[in-house]
């Protein structure tokens, strides 16, 4: 699928379910390759790109099924995205996040995770943006405006957990795009358009990853999986009332060609307090992030 005299430019879409990934892809595209789908249910099975056309025939864009279903990570899925991973020559690593989720969710740390082991390379992060779909063209810019401060908030803390994750110091930058890949017929969307054109550009100056170090790094391994659980901390007991804090843990499970097996260290993804009447076991429940 080469197009001579080109230089591409090569993304690859990661997100959850609902968050726009295919619609995205399309608007990205100028034309309807990806599959799009109104229920809860991913429409995108299999992990696959296309290139575009007019003036976006040299962008390749790599549609991705969901990371997480309702089990937990779906790990036939993620070895689909390693092996395009080690197959392709990306530049840019793109997030799709709805615009209107207002908090910070755990899935998002999933996705985190398999980043970090997926591309085990120096400055993967600096190959990631964020694209906010569903940012409907109906909203005013002032609204935007303001609801960036919250954006930029919710990227600090995702920054946060990056860092921590991966264990560096060094600072990060992720840039933001605010994208309504679905619009009203005939309505004016511009203000999108323009936001494509200033990921593409971003894209366009970045190096491509580096797949002879990522295949180096990957390749020995028959499959890469993730385990999870969950560990129980009484806090308080008294006569009537327990009141505990669960937290969950994810590991990366990486499986050589010989069969050695090789376990990453485990990463709290979330916690949850509980308290529980002895009697009734009626428990109250709040979750911490």
């Amino acid at each position: 699928m080469s197009i001579e005299g080109l230089k591409q430019t090569k993304l690859l879409l990661i997100g959850e379910i609902g968050d726009g990934k295919s619609s995205l892809g399309n608007f990205i595209l100028k034309k309807n390759v990806f599959k799009v789908s109104d229920s809860d249910e991913s429409s995108t099975k299999y992990t696959g790109g296309y290139f575009g056309e007019g003036d976006r025939n040299d962008v390749f864009v790599v549609d991705t099924p969901c990371l997480i279903d309702g089990s937990g990570f779906n790990n036939k899925n993620i070895q689909n995205i390693i092996e395009c991973v080690k197959n392709t020559r990306l530049q840019g690593i793109v997030l799709t996040m709805n615009y209107n989720v207002k908090r910070y969710c755990d899935n998002l740390k999933y996705i985190v995770k398999v980043i970090s082991d997926t591309f085990p390379i120096k400055d993967i992060w600096k190959h990631v943006c964020i694209v906010w779909t569903k940012c409907y063209n109906c909203y005013s810019q002032n609204q935007i405006e303001k609801d960036k401060i919250e954006k930029k908030e919710f990227k600090e803390e995702m920054i946060e957990f990056i860092k921590q994750t991966n264990k560096i110091n060094e600072n990060i930058d992720i840039p933001m795009y605010y994208v309504d890949s679905q619009p009203e017929e005939d309505n004016d969307n511009t203000r999108s358009e323009e936001e494509i054109i200033k990921l593409i550009k971003w894209a366009r100056g970045l190096p491509s990853i580096d797949k002879e170090e990522i295949n180096k790094l990957i390749n020995g391994y028959k499959e890469i999986i993730y385990e999870e659980k969950e560990e129980r901390e009484t806090i308080e007991e008294t006569i009537l009332k327990r009141t505990y804090k669960i937290t969950k843990y994810i590991r990366c499970k990486k499986v050589k060609n010989s069969g050695e097996v090789i376990y990453g260290e485990s990463t709290e993804i979330c916690s949850r307090i509980i308290t529980e009447n002895k009697y009734n076991k009626e428990p109250s429940e709040c979750v911490v992030m």
